[in-house]
């Protein structure tokens, strides 16, 4: 039998023993516990393979996670806003039928190119059939414009880009545009030469020659200044003078400058009184829209007689350019809103069972109906004509298209 304090002994050391390795188990156990939170490395040994152990990436010794970048939108391309508005209106009154074209169009925006064009290339002579201009143009939509001499020559102020192409008549209306806004307006036009102390006025511009008097011609006109009885010309190059000549015959001019011709005797005795070569001449011109001089214009057309003028129908019995205005007939017109939108309207005629037209005084009625505030008469009869997108929308009175010497396009600027 063993001594009492021998088995006290061992179960003193056995008691030790399991109480050392209890300790080595807590302190196992707490240290894996602070290493757990306070070491990003040990927590991602034994977190779950879903991830759900969050932590500051920005501080730990693991790479941060970062979600992949998201998709940036595809830019999306504006619908172009629309060049015009057309459509068409049909009546049938108990005595005449109507068929009637409008075409709307806001000139302030900035995608629209508006303008008057002449039948070739700008130059002031000739006819061209309106659908040879619009596809020259490659226009969305073309109109027939004003009146021209039986030549060709267009009958009033034509300015476009800053360059005076025919000069105002002062008897007729122009329709202007400024700053994405149309107006129409009276006008006219100062014209004259002047330098080294010299000033010509009175003068003809661009104008056929019919009568005695100085007349000013600028490559626009053409080559030469069509003139075939005797006159004597200054020919102006580069803003100088650089010699009278006397001819009888058609004479050039200067594609860098102008000529002054001098038809009759008290004309030549002025041009040869003032103007000796080498002198420098300069062209200028006014354009005055009733009685303010006009600066900043993108381009100004004249028309033919008003319509409307601030909502009140003023149209004459008759004009110079197609006589009675009281009869039925094909018409063209512009107008011009409180709001400076354009309405192009061309009225068909003179085709029992489709549309008898219009006088001047209904046509201005129906313009007043389509809130026109001010409105002037365009060339109309046989020349009527409205494109749409290529295709000919009214019924022209001949049956087929009318040359003549100028239009209005409308296309979508590139």
């Amino acid at each position: 039998m063993k001594p009492l304090n021998l088995i006290t002994l061992k179960l003193t050391e056995r008691n030790l023993l399991k109480n050392r390795i209890l300790s080595i188990i807590v302190l196992f156990v707490i240290a894996l516990f602070v290493l757990w939170f306070l070491c990003p490395a040990i927590a991602g040994i034994f977190s779950a393979s879903d991830g759900h152990n969050q932590f500051d990436g920005e501080n730990s010794a693991m790479p941060s996670y970062s979600a992949p970048p998201t998709p940036s939108p595809t830019p999306v391309t504006p619908e172009p806003k629309p060049l015009y508005t057309y459509y068409s209106i049909k009546e049938n009154k108990p005595d005449h039928d109507l068929s009637i074209h409008v075409l709307e169009l806001d000139p302030s925006n900035p995608e629209l190119l508006v303008r008057p064009v002449s039948s070739h290339n700008n130059y002031l002579f000739g006819y061209a059939f309106l659908s040879e201009m619009s596809d020259a143009w490659q226009a969305n939509a073309a109109v027939n414009a004003g009146f021209s001499h039986s030549n060709g020559l267009l009958g009033g102020l034509y300015v476009i880009d800053g360059e005076l192409y025919t000069p105002a008549t002062g008897r007729y209306p122009a329709l202007f545009l400024k700053d994405g806004k149309a107006f129409i307006k009276d006008a006219k036009t100062n014209i004259r030469v002047e330098g080294d102390g010299v000033v010509l006025d009175d003068l003809f511009y661009n104008k056929y020659s019919e009568e005695n008097g100085l007349y000013v011609f600028t490559p626009s006109y053409g080559t030469k200044n069509r003139i075939k009885k005797s006159h004597l010309n200054a020919y102006v190059s580069n803003g100088e003078v650089r010699g009278l000549i006397l001819r009888s015959e058609s004479y050039e001019i200067p594609k860098d400058g102008f000529l002054i011709s001098a038809i009759g005797k008290e004309a030549r005795a002025r041009l040869e009184k003032l103007v000796k070569t080498g002198m420098r001449l300069e062209l200028k011109y006014d354009v005055v829209i009733e009685g303010e001089i006009a600066s900043g214009h993108d381009w100004g057309y004249e028309c033919g007689s008003w319509i409307l003028r601030d909502y009140e129908i003023v149209a004459p019995d008759s004009d110079g350019w197609v006589g009675t205005l009281r009869n039925r007939v094909p018409r063209t017109a512009v107008g011009v809103r409180e709001d400076g939108t354009m309405v192009f309207i061309v009225v068909d005629g003179r085709q029992k069972g489709l549309s008898d037209g219009m006088t001047i005084r209904e046509l201005g009625q129906k313009l007043l109906e389509l809130g026109v505030k001010d409105a002037a008469n365009l060339d109309g009869g046989a020349s009527s004509e409205m494109i749409i997108e290529g295709e000919i929308v009214n019924s022209p009175s001949a049956g087929r298209e009318r040359m003549v010497a100028c239009g209005f396009i409308i296309k979508r600027k590139q």
